[in-house]
């Protein structure tokens, strides 16, 4: 049974009236006129009324009670947040000397409306648009700069508090300069390293701010603060119990106490709030004016937020009792996160339960920045929006603050979340008599505040993590707005989604279920087998010739890019963890055809094939690509594609297909300079090779490419083994019922032999028959057509899943994917007709709905 609060006294004006009349009747019986009228129950009713008053007003003793139970427990609200900006000052001509910019200029907007005061920003620091430059950046926060304020004179006892004049003080920022407290010493007395302000020719020594006067450290000079009220307390002083119990005849002060007749003053920011959201460059006007310079803001200022209400204090108080001041559970880590006035939510994950990369005892916090209400408009909240609103300033606060309060042992990341956009197509029929334009804007105002990553109205703790979407899920949201007779034509749409010229797939060897897919300079991943993609990466002014995961090494994975504009220099980017986070690992000046991966010595090392040799990439800091010697009698010899054989047991063999259709070379001794040898297929023009580990048994795949629509020659395979392969006689031919012209790309999936064709989807081989043939899908089979005659679109990759359940191909309408290669399904459609995934990390934003309102009459007559 849930505790429950009673009333001290529960009688109301009703109640008060009537034990007054029977009292009156009890002592005073020849007053029998009770009605309201009666100049006697006029004073009655005034007393009664009186009466319930004081009652209602002691009624809310428990409520004080409680309100000072938290202020006991160190329970404080929430001071408003001032937001940063990036201000750019600058001068139409690079200046002759240099010129100064303080700390502490103000900027504010041109107007505001409503007759308010117009916000002002104060730079946080000085700096200097030097000869021959034009303009320099500084952060500048929302507020007033009171420099030196004179709060008191120190009357050197313990527990003194003193309060500004001009409250509240802003929210703490990473820079720490929105409150000093100082206070006056002697010259000279101050030792070596100790933070001081010199003011009014006084020097005075910063004390630290604290949150209690408990394992206060070696440093005693400490104070509390209510930065809301703007109150500063010093330590108090208590009587201490000695070993045999007695308590000291002495009062010891907890902390410094600043001493007799000491100035105390404060530097201080006051005001933050909401105010200080403008929008990119409306900041333009200098209230300390400097000749010659002109000011901006080019993003606009995020970050400012109100102070917290005393409702929410009361919700949050026993979650803070129950934290300890220490992070352990999830929701101490989310509470704790959620203090910044930057984050409008937070969710704490184990790392281990959704990554197989992940270290044991790691926690990701994921932030999802605050956004004021003005800035939702109709309630969409869009990712564009969200992502303005992640400053840097926020991440390395909370970072720092999680840091402190995590348990020994434990490592904690910090994430601000991804979002993924959905967008819904329905047909809404209202019932007769209702306004359709008003419906509208109701549905889709319902849609945008359930369909929303941050709370509402409609969604108070805002759409849930990893929770897909489904049609029943619309209906429900659409159904519950009234004048809504009913719905239909209801689809879901995700535009990002790797739809067109997909040119490299990958499956993930450790993480269940989870591929990427390669488009133009986009990179997508999906954690369901294809049922739903995260666009995770974007690489812009370059083009993504393909990705590679680490066979033996969970997470990592490599991308290579073209550059649009130097189609002859290739980026090499890393990730260590499925594609979350991308670090470019190097810029080459040659072209990057295709790459392979080995470890040595426990240090992952990329091979790499390009347009003039091979070459090897250790990754680790500052390592840069070293060549290979393949054929000492061509040492500029390029490369097409490279396969590396990490057997059970036995050397580690390498293999690179030439250009120029010189053959193919292998080193049995883990692609080592001058340790290959050509073993044969000169003469064919060999794109594509990979390796097929076949229990302890190793084979090497070939595809050869051929010109147009010729049948092409299929594939050749040979066994890698310690002894010496005869070019001429160890290569297996396999052109039974081929027909799909050139190989584009090889796969396995147990003993079939995956092949993607020019012109006949993927063909399949069965290694394991003695008769080994080709077999092709049907037209019909879900792959798509060509507009010129009954052959397929071109396949440009093929992957297969680990455990053998299914395949993927790309090509130029998308990914498709299938299980026994006779039926293909979609995998990349933009149109979702029952549900839309989600990462577990994710969350969903709402599009651009496209909501048709018609009436029954309109919806018949269709």
């Amino acid at each position: 049974m849930s505790l429950i609060s009673p009333n001290l006294d529960d009688r109301r004006f009703e109640d008060l009236l009537e034990e007054a009349k029977k009292r009156i009747t009890q002592t005073c019986p020849e007053w029998t006129d009770l009605e309201p009228g009666n100049p006697g129950m006029v004073l009655l009713e005034l007393f009664a009324h009186l009466t319930e008053i004081m009652i209602y007003r002691l009624n809310r003793v428990p409520k004080k009670a409680y309100i000072e139970f938290l202020r006991l427990m160190g329970i404080k609200m929430h001071p408003p947040s001032s937001a940063s900006v990036e201000l750019c000052f600058s001068t139409e001509q690079p200046p002759e000397q240099v010129i100064e910019i303080p700390r502490g200029t103000r900027v504010t907007i041109t107007r505001s409306s409503g007759g308010t005061e117009p916000p002002a920003f104060v730079t946080d620091k000085a700096v200097k648009i030097n000869p021959g430059e034009t303009e320099v950046n500084v952060t500048a926060h929302h507020g007033e700069l009171i420099e030196g304020e004179l709060i008191g004179k120190s009357n050197g006892a313990p527990g003194q508090y003193y309060s500004v004049s001009r409250p509240p003080i802003v929210a703490p920022t990473k820079e720490g300069l929105e409150l000093l407290v100082g206070i006056e010493v002697s010259s000279g007395t101050l030792g070596e390293r100790v933070q001081s302000i010199n003011y009014n020719n006084k020097t005075f020594r910063i004390w630290r701010e604290t949150e209690n006067f408990t394992n206060i450290g070696p440093d005693p000079y400490i104070y509390l603060v209510d930065r809301l009220t703007g109150t500063i307390i010093f330590a108090p002083a208590i009587r201490t119990e000695d070993q045999k119990g007695q308590f000291s005849n002495t009062p010891q002060t907890l902390a410094a106490t600043p001493p007799l007749d000491s100035e105390i003053r404060v530097w201080y920011r006051r005001g933050g709030g909401i105010e200080g959201n403008v929008g990119a460059n409306n900041l333009t006007v200098l209230k300390d004016s400097i000749v010659g310079v002109m000011v901006n803001n080019p993003k606009p200022a995020t970050g400012g937020r109100a102070a917290e209400s005393l409702e929410n204090v009361l919700i949050r108080g026993p979650q803070e009792l129950h934290s300890l001041q220490r992070a352990v559970t999830a929701s101490d880590f989310e509470l704790l996160a959620q203090r910044s006035g930057s984050v409008g939510r937070a969710k704490a994950v184990t790392r281990s339960r959704l990554w197989r990369h992940a270290t044991p005892g790691t926690v990701e916090v994921l932030l999802v920045p605050y956004l004021p209400e003005e800035k939702r408009g109709t309630g969409q909240v869009t990712p564009e929006v969200l992502k303005e609103q992640q400053t840097k300033e926020a991440y390395e606060s909370i970072r720092e603050l999680l840091e402190e309060r995590r348990p020994l042992g434990t490592t904690c990341i910090v994430s601000w979340v991804q979002y993924k956009t959905v967008r819904i197509k329905a047909r809404v029929i209202v019932y007769p008599g209702e306004n359709p334009i008003a419906v509208k804007e109701r549905v889709i105002e319902r849609l945008h505040g359930t369909i929303n990553p941050l709370p509402t109205k409609i969604q108070p703790t805002g759409w849930q993590f990893g929770q897909p979407l489904r049609v029943s899920n619309v209906y429900d949201i659409m159904l519950s707005e009234a004048g809504v007779n009913y719905i239909d034509r209801v689809e879901l749409f995700v535009d990002e989604v790797p739809a067109e010229t997909v040119s490299s797939v990958a499956a993930d060897a450790f993480q269940e279920r989870t591929w990427y897919a390669v488009t133009g300079q986009k990179l997508f991943r999906s954690q369901d087998d294809g049922h739903g993609w995260e666009l995770i990466a974007n690489f812009p002014d370059e083009e993504i010739k393909l990705i590679k995961v680490h066979p033996n090494i969970a997470g990592l994975l490599v991308v290579v890019t073209h550059l649009v504009e130097q189609k002859s220099q290739s980026n090499i980017y890393i990730s260590k963890d499925c594609g979350e986070s991308w670090h470019p690992e190097a810029r080459t000046e040659f072209r990057v055809e295709d790459v392979g991966w080995l470890t040595r010595e426990n240090v992952p090392v990329l091979l790499m094939a390009t347009n003039v040799g091979l070459f090897e990439l250790v990754i680790q800091p500052r390592a840069t690509p070293v060549q290979i010697l393949v054929d000492p009698q061509n040492q500029d010899l390029g490369f097409f594609s490279i396969a590396v054989s990490l057997p059970i047991r036995g050397p580690v063999s390498v293999a690179v297909a030439s250009r120029g259709s010189k053959g193919i070379f292998l080193s049995r001794e883990g692609g080592r300079s001058n340790s290959f040898s050509n073993i044969g297929l000169d003469g064919n023009d060999v794109r594509v090779i990979e390796v097929n580990q076949d229990g302890v048994r190793t084979f090497l795949w070939a595809g050869v490419t051929v010109s147009g629509n010729e049948a092409g020659v299929g594939c050749f395979s040979v066994e890698i083994t310690d002894a010496s392969i005869n070019p001429r006689s160890g290569w297996s031919q396999y052109q039974t019922k081929w027909a799909g012209g050139s190989c584009r790309s090889i796969a396995f999936m147990g003993s079939q032999v995956l092949a993607a064709t020019y012109y006949s989807g993927v063909l399949m081989l069965d290694s394991s028959k003695s008769k080994k043939e080709w077999t092709a899908p049907v037209v019909g089979c879900g792959l798509p057509i060509r507009d010129t005659n009954r052959t397929f679109q071109p396949t440009d990759t093929v992957a297969a899943d680990p455990e053998g359940r299914l395949f993927l191909i790309g090509g130029p309408e998308g990914v498709y994917r299938s299980e026994n290669g006779l039926k293909y399904e979609d995998a990349s459609s933009k149109i979702f007709p029952n549900i839309v995934t989600l990462p577990g990390t994710w969350l969903f934003c709402s599009g651009d709905h496209e909501i048709e309102v018609l009436s029954e009459h309109e919806a018949n007559r269709d």
